[in-house]
């Protein structure tokens, strides 16, 4: 198949068809760039993307690296936290990810590193409905909001405390009643609440489904080109810049080239010189049939004590939990899938098909201060980073990709300062 002819003009390439990816393609193409999307897999969004929570989690946009999270480590490395479990202790990856987690842990970094990912997933989020509208999606995104839920009283009290610095947005605080009020598919959780939060700038949608229904839009433009079932096996440089990329379906001539590429990221990079702190922290989910609607939320929520997030999609129910450092391994213990299942027993009961659940599990790309990298690689001139979004790959797409995509073309970028740090990095 013939993707490019002696007249079109050299493509921006982009490695990785999960959300990330696609939106990254789609905002380049809206700037009028020839486009092509590398994948080895046979469609978008089949990793990562595949079957996460799919809650635009503007209100949980914050960096896991902050001084409690000493106190969630020790906890998981002696077995006592259930949500949060370290597998592969021996991991050398992993060693050197950690100790950069804990430089970014004091306060002052927590917070630098959650305003970037705040004014990032804000930005993201208002960018939604403006693409959904451009590509003439269906209205199956919903943006009604989202709840944080809390078991713990002091665990409540010391959120809503926090609140204090937030200037934008401000959740509505809602005691027990006010919930159960709001969300009645919440009623069998009522004597374990205490009080949750109401963020109004949350979404809910099938991450997967908008991502393919992204790329067929993209398909049938002039500009995006998809190579799927096509593995990258290299790179041919011409000075400091990238001229193609090698693939096993032959070589791929490039005008710029963006790794969009998750947890795959370190391996494509490590040849070209330079190693991205992204390790794969593992997570699960676990998709119900819906039999009763009455009995499950309409609103997405996050179960801030026992560290899980429930949507529902049309008839469908999703929960997802765990934050496993286990490499790249991607199997699914029935221990771990027995804790959502009991949680969906407790909570929702009979309202789902109990008995034919169907667990996934994915592998988010974190990065140990919490932003993405996002930006040039700095001894290669027509190269660019947009990876590592940990669990927020849905949130941050739409502008991670919108802000990429300005600094490639040369137009000043909506927002500034939002990328982690990195010395092989110009950050945006």
């Amino acid at each position: 198949m013939k993707y490019l002819n002696a007249k079109a003009p050299l493509p921006t390439v982009v490695i990785g068809a999960g959300v990330v990816g696609m939106m990254t393609a789609y905002a380049l193409a809206k700037k009028g760039r020839h486009v092509t999307v590398i994948d080895r897999l046979s469609g978008p969004a089949e990793l990562c993307s595949r079957a996460n929570a799919g809650i635009v989690a503007v209100g949980h946009a914050k960096a896991w690296a902050a001084p409690e999270a000493i106190g969630g480590i020790l906890r998981a490395l002696t077995g006592r936290d259930p949500a949060v479990c370290i597998t592969r202790l021996w991991d050398p990856a992993l060693w050197r990810w950690g100790i950069d987690f804990l430089l970014q842990c004091p306060p002052a970094a927590h917070r630098t590193n959650t305003d970037k990912l705040q004014r990032l997933s804000r930005f993201s989020r208002n960018l939604m409905v403006p693409a959904e509208a451009h590509m003439n999606f269906p209205p199956e995104t919903a943006h009604d909001g989202g709840l944080y839920l809390f078991q713990d009283k002091v665990q409540f009290d010391a959120y809503v405390a926090s609140l204090k610095h937030v200037q934008d947005d401000m959740p509505d605080v809602l005691d027990r009643d006010a919930l159960i009020m709001r969300e009645p598919g919440l009623a069998r959780l009522k004597d374990q609440l205490v009080g949750g939060l109401l963020s109004p700038t949350d979404s809910v949608g099938d991450c997967h489904l908008f991502s393919v229904r992204t790329g067929n839009y993209l398909a049938k433009s002039k500009l995006v080109t998809f190579r799927f079932d096509t593995a990258v096996t290299g790179f041919a440089k011409q000075g400091n810049q990238i001229s193609a990329v090698e693939t096993d379906q032959g070589s791929v001539p490039c005008a710029e080239l963006v790794f969009a590429t998750g947890v795959e990221t370190p391996e494509l990079c490590r040849p070209l010189g330079f190693n991205p702190r992204i390790y794969p922290v593992k997570g699960y989910s676990g998709t119900w049939r819906i039999l009763d609607p009455s009995g499950v939320p309409k609103l997405p929520f996050i179960d801030e004590t026992e560290l899980l997030a429930v949507a529902s999609y049309g008839e469908r129910l999703r929960v997802t939990a765990i934050a496993e450092f286990a490499g790249r391994d991607s199997s699914l213990p029935e221990d771990r899938t027995a804790f959502l299942e009991n949680y969906v027993r407790r909570a929702f009961g009979t309202a789902v098909d109990l008995k034919t659940p169907e667990f996934w599990s994915g592998l988010r790309p974190s990065t140990p201060s919490g932003p993405p990298y996002l930006g040039r690689i700095r001894y290669i001139e027509n190269l660019w980073i947009n990876a590592g979004h940990g669990q927020l790959g849905w949130t941050l797409a739409l502008g991670c990709g919108e802000i990429l995509a300005d600094t490639i073309t040369g137009a000043p970028p909506a927002l500034t300062n939002v990328s982690a740090h990195a010395r092989w990095l110009d950050p945006i």
